[in-house]
């Protein structure tokens, strides 16, 4: 049971982020504010709330529950993401800045028309449900269970009402300043945490002589469930569409007080994903070490927490759970907000006033967290957290970041061919799906190197970029207009050493090169 040493730990915390709420509230609410923050961020918030809106339970418990299971290679996602946060920064971020859009599908709707708008729309709102909510509530809750036998429907009512409550007070703002309380806390927790575990082992040394090797390569051969192909191509495009035109993580970007502050923003958020395989996937390793026989690969974290952790320094694991996936939530709760009113609201009801938006982003908040209550338990039938994240987001995603991506680098691209590359796409994606979560073995997919889910979202990536290209040279091109200032540019000024987010993102990339090679 929790001392009272760890409650007041965990009660300092909540406290911390409601006073960070309380700072953001008192700015004059509009829909400018409430849904961008006024467009005043400066680069460090927009990192930090950029790690902590993507980082929450599902990635401090499903990650070392995959850690437990296959060893660090569960953390590739993370240093490919770095790779994704500089695209973010040097193509994405530039052209939606210069747009002051207030969500992704309103940029799409210029290039390729409303039905595509749509489209992205619905389907950033149904992850946001079933890949976002509903494994935050469901992971975070899972922890309370194990460690104090809670009763899970209830954590997880009163985790969805406490953030709907902030989140709705303080709009985008509240979220950030929020995000950086409560991703410096997760950095501290997750590191007290691992020196706490590594010291239970034996050290490094201890670590490597009680594992095997395996499970602490990153790189791995074509026929390994994660193959490191499948992570520079497939994971790299999926990554794309969840960096770089996902409305939850962008929404901090299109914040930011400038191009600049959003560039140097995604970069600093790329050096923070450096460090999450050693944060929160080594102590699933080290739980391996520690507990060979556990019955379930989700328990590898809570287990650690209960066993090594002093009374005090529990409390702050805990805390930092908490406040992160906290975070998480209120980034999705936002976002859907956004979307719902930005996107469909004013389409019909374009003369609506701001406090009228304010009143629907809030109730929209309400509904969020009542369907991410019950959709939850959906999280539960998976074999690890971690897996059923990346295997519907994979799946998901990846037409949409091919036609998207296409569509902004060439400027050909029109409409009819998104959206037959888009439908394509998602249904040859959902029989992939099928065939393996069903088990169909079917003759053409049964190859070693399709075991992998990566291999298979890469050919789907092609798929529907070859039929995007293909249907947009069959039809009539776009007009001028839907073309000019809705493709790609790159920025020729001269640089600015030290100071230029180009400068760094270099260092970034060499970073990861050094990373992969140091793991190999």
């Amino acid at each position: 049971m929790l001392g009272l040493t760890d409650s007041i730990v965990i009660l300092a915390s909540l406290l911390l982020v409601v006073g960070a709420v309380m700072r953001a509230a008192g700015k004059k609410q509009s829909d400018s504010e409430y849904f961008l923050a006024g467009r005043d961020l400066r680069w460090p918030f927009v990192g930090m709330s950029l790690l902590a809106s993507n980082i929450s339970a599902e990635h401090v418990i499903g990650m070392a529950g995959d850690g437990y299971r296959i060893g660090m290679v569960a953390g590739g996602y993370e240093w490919i993401a770095s790779w994704c946060l500089i695209i973010l920064a040097t193509l994405f971020a530039p052209l939606y800045l210069r747009s002051k859009i207030y969500t992704i599908p309103e940029f799409l709707e210029r290039r390729f028309g409303w039905g595509l708008r749509a489209f992205l729309s619905g389907n950033l709102l149904v992850m946001n449900v079933l890949t976002k909510n509903a494994i935050d509530l469901w992971a975070g809750s899972l922890l309370f269970v194990w460690l104090f036998g809670w009763n899970q429907i209830a954590v997880m009512i009163v985790l969805s009402a406490f953030t709907a409550i902030y989140t709705m007070k303080g709009g985008l703002r509240a979220v950030v300043y929020a995000d950086m309380v409560q991703g410096s806390w997760l950095i501290l927790s997750s590191v007290v945490l691992v020196i706490a575990g590594l010291f239970a082992v034996g050290g490094w040394q201890g670590l490597t002589a009680k594992v095997s090797p395996d499970l602490i390569q990153m790189v791995k051969p074509l026929d390994a469930e994660l193959p490191i192909t499948g992570f520079l191509f497939s994971n790299l495009l999926a990554g794309m569409f969840y960096w770089c035109m996902d409305q939850t993580n962008v929404q901090r970007v299109l914040g930011a007080r400038s191009v600049e502050q959003g560039q140097k923003g995604a970069i600093f958020a790329g050096f923070l994903k450096l460090s999450i395989p050693f944060i929160l996937v080594l102590p699933g390793v080290i739980a391996r070490a520690l507990y060979p026989n556990l019955e379930r690969y989700d328990a590898a974290y809570p287990r650690l927490v209960q066993d090594i952790l002093p009374v005090g320094l529990r409390g702050v694991v805990l805390a930092g759970l908490i406040a992160i996936l906290m975070s998480s939530m209120s980034a999705c709760y936002n976002s859907s907000a956004t979307l719902v009113v930005r996107d469909f609201v004013m389409r019909y009801r374009p003369n609506i006033s701001e406090a009228k938006q304010l009143s629907i982003g809030r109730r929209v908040t309400v509904l969020m967290a009542i369907l991410g209550v019950m959709a939850a338990p959906l999280v539960g039938l998976s074999v690890t957290i971690w897996h059923y994240l990346q295997l519907i987001s994979a799946y998901l995603s990846i037409p949409l970041s091919a036609v998207i991506f296409i569509g902004l680098l060439w400027k050909r691209g029109n409409t009819a061919g998104a959206i037959a590359g888009g439908v394509a796409g998602f249904g040859l994606g959902m029989f992939l799906f099928l065939d393996e979560t069903l088990k169909w073995s079917l003759p053409l997919l049964s190859h070693p190197y399709l075991h992998s889910f990566l291999h298979r979202t890469f050919f789907v990536w092609l798929f529907a970029a070859g039929v995007m290209i293909t249907v947009s040279l069959l039809t009539e091109p776009p007009h001028q207009a839907k073309v000019e200032g809705n493709v790609f540019t790159i920025a020729k000024d001269g640089s600015k050493g030290l100071t230029d987010y180009r400068t760094w993102a270099v260092v970034l990339f060499a970073c990861t090169i050094v990373l992969w090679w140091a793991f190999r």
